[in-house]
């Protein structure tokens, strides 16, 4: 801010001075939220338009999130004044872990947690899975979403949906402010967190075990979902009798 003062209005003015300017007028320092430059406004617009068209309980949320060991290392703790608090963690962060649900307004409706990278195989099996749990259109369950990740794009993916009587949509890129699981995700991550110094013996003995359990209670609070789906600017709708 210092440099911009400078540059555009040759005011050369300390950074101690535009802090306390700042804090005078009740501005306070946070972490910034990151927009892709790449995010097309028109593409938003018509993504929501286009999932406006149907009920919320007909939506299923499709996306993976990778989780290793250093999830755990706490970032922030508590320590006197002008000294910096420490902790001792192990810095290595062992194998990387993919998960991958399905979120609907209800909660997490199938998932799997599994070692590696997510690739066409791995998703294509997951979605020939998941349709047993959807409905044929235009029952509750019967649109998926997903991003527009290449191997989402598969002929086999389009063709399991359309035998299926399934719905296929696919997200505005760039976008994950609107997408509910997308929210999920940092609610999950934040439990994890929360929980992660007192389950140090199962994380050590089964990494994969705790990430499903994290996930299966996560994924079962209701009132959660529909907040993130409030939060994304879909209306909840109760299912039609």
């Amino acid at each position: 801010m210092a440099a911009f003062l400078r540059k555009h209005y040759d005011a050369d003015v300390s950074r101690f001075s535009i802090s306390r300017t700042l804090r005078q007028d009740k501005w306070s320092q946070k972490a910034t939220q990151n927009i892709a430059q790449e995010r097309n406004l028109d593409l938003r617009d018509e993504f929501m338009h286009q999932i406006s068209q149907y009920r919320s309980e007909q939506l299923v949320f499709i996306d993976e999130s990778g989780v290793d060991k250093s999830i755990g290392i706490r970032r922030r703790g508590w320590a006197p004044r002008g000294k910096r608090p420490r902790q001792i963690k192990r810095f290595h962060r062992g194998r990387r872990y993919q998960i991958l649900p399905a979120y609907t307004q209800d909660g997490v409706i199938h998932f799997r947690v599994f070692e590696g990278s997510t690739d066409a195989k791995v998703f294509e099996s997951f979605i020939e899975t998941l349709l047993h749990y959807c409905g044929l259109w235009p029952e509750p369950r019967s649109v998926l979403i997903m991003d527009n990740a290449s191997f989402h794009h598969s002929d086999r993916i389009r063709e399991m949906c359309t035998a299926a009587g399934v719905v296929l949509l696919y997200s505005a890129p760039y976008s994950p402010d609107i997408i509910p699981i997308e929210h999920f995700f940092g609610e999950l991550k934040n439990f994890i967190r929360q929980v992660w110094n007192e389950h140090q013996g199962f994380i050590i003995a089964d990494f994969q075990s705790f990430l499903e359990e994290c996930v299966m209670v996560v994924g079962q609070r209701k009132k959660s979902a529909r907040g993130h789906f409030r939060n994304c600017s879909i209306s909840i709708d109760e299912p039609l009798d």
